[in-house]
Formats: structure tokens, sequence, C-alpha cells
């Protein structure tokens, strides 16, 4: 496996770029409302690991995130002792479960699947960012944000769904196999709606009506819609990302993907290389650092170790690339839902006119150093939990890592999110998440 030095390591980045903002002095020492906007409270984040532990050692028995007590899991049943879920546990996601090809051997619809599910992935990371505006320039209103008014109710299901519905128009057709001429590399079939040679030639409108069927529908009236945001920027970076796969990669995801040889760190490398809709990172305005979080990226690599991947070293269709071996490196994925957890649990706390800004629904400028704080004090909180709870837990219990936990909280948050029991989430205008 190869291995990155820090200096280019991503994930190295994200985390010394990260404890770097966290190294600022806070609100709570300076004059009212100046300084870092968040702080991580150690005591609190001590507690959220005691709970997070009992329910990994005693199976979901411990005590769920509001306090209470339960009898199952302190959250879905897929994410007990932060076990891998199922790639398909909620029916979001395409599996090729359904795909077959008259005259195609077993390897040869193996090596499809792969691919297919390979793309599917990096399509839906690709445009995974951002759902919540109602329109693509003007600002929210407060009383949209308060829920008086008209709200997207678009979330990463509704993408991942339609995208999965998309996949799948072409899993069974009565025609016979014919393998694409690639010089002994898989390539998507053209018939494929999510293969390179088709994604180059997308527009805004061809996008929305494929799309737009797709996602739920809802009664006139409401004051509720399923949108689709800053299509012209996702139709970009869909064009982008399907441009350097052709012709770096000869049209082949399973291609791009063997190039890391296994290293989940060297193929985030290689997707901000190839792919620059990806490249998360800005100067922060104060002092003029460089700051990284490569959430899609990194994302991205998770969930193509969760699709295709296996810890155990089982091949998934027939390959083994996507067995990472140096998961650990990659860290949380800074975005919304995981600091808005962790802020409902008292474990990151906001200053007064950040909280203001927050609580009132109103805009957070991107690359601003309240986002950047946000952001950071995220990606050093969630390290900080995955060690304590590393500390806590029996030594036989499995790995615990940044994705696993964030897949753990982010379940969470969705929960009680549904549930209404999270205040709201910073809200913030970017491709990035």
């Amino acid at each position: 496996m190869i291995s990155l030095d820090e200096s280019i390591s991503p994930s190295s980045n994200v985390r010394r770029t990260c404890y770097s903002l966290l190294n600022d002095p806070s609100f709570e020492e300076g004059e009212s409302n100046s300084g870092r906007s968040v702080v991580i409270r150690s005591s609190h984040l001590d507690e959220l690991g005691t709970r997070i532990s009992q329910s990994i050692e005693t199976h979901g028995t411990g005590a769920l995130p509001d306090g209470s007590t339960s009898t199952s899991s302190p959250v879905d049943s897929c994410i007990d002792n932060l076990k891998f879920a199922s790639w398909d546990e909620e029916n979001w996601h395409y599996t090729a479960a359904t795909y077959s090809r008259n005259g195609a051997t077993e390897e040869e619809m193996q090596a499809q699947r792969f691919e297919r599910i390979a793309m599917y992935i990096i399509v839906m990371d690709t445009i995974n960012f951002c759902f919540w505006p109602c329109t693509d320039t003007e600002k929210e209103s407060l009383s949209s944000a308060s829920g008086s008014g008209t709200k997207n109710l678009l979330e990463y299901e509704h993408l991942a769904s339609a995208l999965k519905l998309l996949a799948e128009k072409d899993d069974a057709i009565p025609t016979n196999f014919c393998q694409p001429n690639s010089g002994g590399i898989t390539l998507a079939e053209d018939s494929y709606v999510l293969a390179p040679q088709n994604l180059v030639n997308l527009t805004s409108e061809s996008f929305l009506d494929m799309m737009t069927p797709l996602l739920p529908t809802i009664e006139k009236d409401t004051g509720h819609i399923y949108t689709i945001p800053n299509v012209a920027e996702r139709v970009r970076l869909l064009q982008e990302m399907a441009q350097a796969l052709l012709t770096f990669h000869k049209g082949s995801a399973t291609k791009f993907i063997s190039q890391a040889n296994r290293s989940a760190d060297v193929l985030v490398h290689n997707i901000l290389q190839y792919f620059p809709g990806f490249r998360d990172a800005t100067v922060d305005p104060e002092k003029g650092r460089w700051v990284a979080f490569y959430k899609r990226a990194q994302i991205l690599v998770a969930d193509l170790w969760a699709a295709l991947g296996s810890e155990d070293g089982d091949t998934k269709h027939g390959a083994d690339l996507c067995n990472f071996t140096d998961m650990a490196k990659i860290t949380t994925f800074a975005d919304y839902r995981v600091p808005q957890l962790l802020r409902g649990l008292s474990v990151l706390e906001y200053s007064p006119s950040l909280s203001k800004t927050v609580d009132n629904g109103n805009e957070v400028q991107a690359s601003s150093m309240d986002e950047l704080y946000i952001r950071a004090a995220t990606v050093v909180a969630v390290d900080l939990l995955v060690e304590n709870v590393r500390e806590k837990v029996d030594g036989s219990t499995q790995n615990i890592n940044a994705v696993k936990m964030d897949w753990y909280l982010w379940n969470i948050g969705e929960k009680l999110d549904r549930e209404g029991r999270l205040a709201k989430h910073h809200r913030v205008r970017t491709i990035f998440y």
C-alpha cells in the first residue's frame, strides 16, 4: 500500500489545519463575542463518550442522547456497536441487485455491478451538498426558516433514492450483453444513465427532467417543496468529474479506484487531483491560514468502503479494491448534522452572536471565521470522542474510527431532527457540504 507523507496527506492536512484553528483564543477569553466562536466542552464530550461506550458494551442498552434509557439501541439498530450499516439499510442506495444481461458471464456481470455501483456513488457524492435553499440567489427569510413560509424539504435520502431509480432503469433490458471495447478495462455500458460518456452531455434541463419526477410530491398550498437547488453548478460538477474519468482513466471508475492500491488516504488525494470540485479548502479571512476539510472527497471514499469494501478481507462483486487498509486516517465529515447534534448535546458551545445567527435561521457566510470554527471544532471533537470511547471500551471491541463515529452521530442526529428535538443547524450556501 502507498503511504503518503504527512505534507501531502489529505487527512493529515485536515487534522493539522483544524487543530490549528482550535488553538485560537475563544470568545470566553476575550471581549464579548470576539475570538473563536466555538468551544468544545470536555466534560460533556466525556459524558457522551461514556454513553456511547456503554451502548457498545451492552449492545444498545445504554443511555439515549437525551439522557433517558431504553432497552433498545440508542439509535437505529443498524448502527449498534458502531458496526457497518448495510449499504442499503434504508433502501436509499443503488446495489445493482437486479442487474443482469443475456449472454454475459458471471464474471462480466460482477465487473459491471462493481462499476455501476462505483459510478452511482461518485455521482451521488459529486452533488451531495446544500439541500436546504428554496432558491439559488435569494436569502432565506426568517419566516421560511421558522417554518411559516416556503420550506424546501429535500434531504440526502431523496437525492440518493432518485439516483437509485435512475441507475435501475437499465438493470434488466432484453438485449444481449456487449462488452464495451476497452482493452480489458471495465466500462459502464452506454445504456447506463450514470456512465461518464452520458454525464458529459448533461444539461441543467436534462438533469431536472430526469430527477424531478423521482422526487417526493406534496399537496399544493402546503408551503413545502422538494426542489434541487443550484442545478447549474451540480451539472457542471458532474460534467467535470465525468470528463476527468474519460480523459485520464479511460472512462472507468474501477480503473480510477484501483490506482489507490487500497489506500483511503491516497484515493482522497487522487479525487482532489482529478476532480477540482471536491477541493474543499479555503483561506481564513483573519490570519491568512490555509484550512482544509475535504468533506465530500472523504465521504466518497467512505461510501465506497461501505458499499464495495470489507473489513474482513472479503471481495465484493469479485473485487477487493475498496478494502481500504487505512480508514482510520479519514476524519469526520464536517457538515451540518454532526455539529448540530454535538451542540444539542452541549459538546459544542457557540458564542452569543453565532448562537443568535444560527438559532434565527440566518445564513452564515461561506469561508467566514464562524463557518471555519464550526467545521474545525467538529473535526477535533469527533477525533477526541473516538479517543475517549477507545479508552473506555473493552480491547476486544472492533476498531473505532472517525468514519464510524460520524455515521453513528449522523444517525442519532437524523433521528432527533426528524422528531423535532434538535435546534437549527447552521446554514451556508456552498458546494462543499
